[in-house]
């Protein structure tokens, strides 16, 4: 299967930068010894961008990012951090239909809390943020074929590899 790992970079916390990146190749390096193709921007995008002009940057991202997304069987989402790409990615494989493996981990410092705000009318609200991990849209996605919270890394990458096998099939 030709898989897309999506995850989203910017926002994790630096003193968990390499740790995390070494659970995205992990995940790659195991579907791919289950005889996968598989792209990613820690290896498909980003090394090639950082040799781009800076004005030529954000559309090259785009635009290999997203034929990424569209040539994939199946989007894998690694969603512990916040990320706008990821979100667009997300849409992209809503639109043509590509099934969703979500997947995320409780780091301790990655949940939103819960919180009130108050509307021009003076009637307060909690905001509706589900877990606080992933937005209520995006887990709202109808191609979302499963949803994985993980504990650790090594059981989130079997749960994940077990999950693209019945896909597979």
């Amino acid at each position: 299967m030709d898989i897309y790992l999506s995850c989203g970079l910017t926002h994790v916390p630096r003193e968990l930068f390499h740790e995390y990146c070494n659970y995205i190749h992990l995940i790659a390096h195991k579907l791919y010894k289950k005889g996968h193709l598989i792209k990613y921007a820690l290896v498909d995008s980003d090394p090639q961008l950082a040799r781009k002009q800076e004005d030529e940057k954000a559309l090259l991202c785009y635009l290999w990012d997203r034929k990424m997304v569209e040539m994939a069987d199946v989007l894998i989402a690694e969603a512990s951090f916040p990320s706008i790409g990821l979100g667009i990615e997300l849409q992209v494989a809503e639109n043509k239909d590509i099934p969703v493996i979500l997947c995320y981990k409780d780091f301790g410092l990655n949940r939103a809390l819960p919180v009130k705000y108050e509307n021009p009318n003076s009637e307060s609200n909690d905001l509706q943020i589900g877990e606080g991990y992933i937005s209520l849209m995006a887990l709202g996605l109808p191609n979302i074929y499963k949803i994985v919270k993980y504990v650790d890394f090594e059981s989130g990458s079997s749960e994940i590899l077990s999950l693209v096998e019945t896909l597979r099939k």
